[in-house]
């Protein structure tokens, strides 16, 4: 399966402005630590809200 389609099976009919990790961790079939690297590295923007990360939908995107 594609990441366009499970990013499309997960978002449903919702427009979603950005992601929370364990969406990416679905998504990417990566274990959370290898997400929180990934926003380290700049490979996504991500925003720290409270304890977690809700990462920009966009730069996911892209």
């Amino acid at each position: 399966m594609s990441i366009e389609t499970r990013v499309k099976e997960l978002n449903g009919t919702s427009q979603k402005k950005s992601y929370s990790v364990e969406e990416v961790m679905q998504i990417l079939g990566v274990v959370r630590q290898t997400v929180y690297k990934l926003i380290e590295r700049g490979c996504f923007k991500a925003v720290k809200v409270d304890k977690g990360y809700r990462i920009v939908k966009k730069s996911f995107d892209k």
